[in-house]
């Protein structure tokens, strides 16, 4: 068991890293059922790990938050097994199967609160993914360098504190992602966020307790705020800024030829009038319309709807929106606990300042999932719930600024 989860979990990862991009990069190398066997070969290991610590588990999660990730999951769990009685073909079960391992990303919280464990995967990753990352960058799509690299965020965000390599390393690669594609908008703004957050470290002692406790309030306020305006009709954030903003438009080669594509196009709207609109007509807006089926769409074709025969969009670039049509807004709220417990427990019961603006990183990464973060379970996600982990541990809270440097020196020694 130990050497599972010391050795074969942080491996696993590395996998799930190199599928990740699978369908970004110029080579084949992974197939779905070979996705599918390491993706539950890592969650039989969680749930072994979590077995064995039993009732210990709660010296690094509070018992308040275990109880919420129980909810959760029997949320999930109720709503599997309503989907199941549903599935009508071959292509439901893909959909329900692919639906639960999405919504699994949360087990990640139980090993990651531990600090060894995550010390241990992350030291891993930077030892053998940054190289593999540099000889797939060939082969791999410009605007999806942060698909692979989403590991990088965590560490960058405590660029003050890195050594100097690793500072060279950070600050080169997010620079390239910042600048290489900017029609991959959400590269350019993770990369920019990150940035900005370490500028906000070097410059902690000057920034009051009470401006980052607005900052963290203001994350979890404005979107709220903004999708009642949209839904009611009296703002839109999407079509109005980009309409009083105009064009922004990059000139970029696509097969030999020059293209102009405009970064200011709006492309969540309909997804919103869409997710909405079904769950208004088939009437699961409290409890979802379970994993294996998706919104109404008349915007998106593809192969599976052509297969099932349903005018349905299973995944949209939204995380919330997915969670919203699969577990209703009860799983709505209880998925956002998660990133709200995490982010408060970091700024208000933290004793080291790297795990105040941690917190805010979380609460962003909240806010930002309105706009994307599809919540795959691929190193994305796994990447995302690492931060949510690290806010709800009690072991990252209770260190003071130099044992966390201590800390996260350690995943870059070896």
């Amino acid at each position: 068991m130990r050497t599972l989860i010391l050795k074969g979990f942080p491996i696993l990862v590395i996998l799930i890293t190199l599928i990740s991009v699978q369908g970004f990069l110029r080579i084949n190398f992974s197939s779905l059922t070979i996705s599918w066997l390491v993706d539950f070969s890592i969650i039989f290991i969680i749930f072994l790990y979590k077995k064995k610590l039993s009732n210990k588990i709660s010296i690094f999660i509070n018992r308040v938050d275990l109880n919420i990730i129980t909810i959760y999951f029997a949320w999930v769990i109720f709503n599997s097994i309503r989907g199941a009685f549903i599935i009508n073909n071959y292509w439901e079960l893909k959909q329900l199967i692919t639906g639960i391992l999405s919504l699994s990303l949360p087990i990640f919280l139980y090993p990651f609160t531990n600090a060894r464990i995550l010390n241990i995967t992350l030291k891993y990753w930077f030892k053998y993914a940054i190289i593999l990352f540099i000889i797939l960058t060939p082969f791999l799509m410009k605007g999806a360098y942060h698909l692979f690299l989403a590991p990088l965020f965590l560490i960058s965000c405590f660029l003050p504190i890195l050594p100097k390599k690793w500072k060279i390393i950070c600050v080169t690669l997010l620079v390239t992602m910042l600048f290489i594609d900017l029609s991959a908008r959400s590269q350019v703004i993770k990369s920019g966020i990150v940035l900005l957050f370490a500028c906000g470290i070097y410059a902690h002692r000057f920034i009051p307790n009470n401006v980052i406790k607005i900052i963290h309030g203001a994350f979890y306020i404005i979107p709220i705020v903004l999708l009642y305006l949209g839904i009611s009709g009296t703002f839109n954030i999407f079509e109005d800024l980009s309409s009083y903003q105009g064009k922004y438009v990059e000139k970029k080669v696509e097969n030999g030829e020059f293209v102009e594509e405009d970064l200011s196009t709006d492309t969540r709207t309909f997804i919103y009038v869409e997710v909405i609109e079904s769950a208004l007509k088939h009437n699961y807006v409290i409890c979802g319309r379970t994993p294996a089926r998706g919104n109404d769409t008349i915007f998106f074709e593809d192969n599976d709807m052509i297969k099932t025969g349903k005018n349905e969009r299973f995944m949209n670039e939204t995380c919330h929106t997915n969670i919203f049509t699969w577990l209703g807004l009860i799983g709505v709220v209880l998925y956002s606990l998660l990133y709200f417990r995490a982010s408060y427990l970091s700024i208000y019961k933290s004793n080291n300042i790297y795990i105040k603006f941690l917190g805010l990183f979380i609460a962003f990464r909240w806010a930002y999932g309105w706009i994307e973060d599809v919540n795959n379970f691929n190193i994305l996600g796994i990447s995302i719930w690492m931060l949510i982990a690290m806010g709800l541990s009690n072991e990252f809270r209770l260190m003071n600024n130099k044992d966390f440097k201590k800390w996260l020196l350690r995943c870059l020694s070896y």
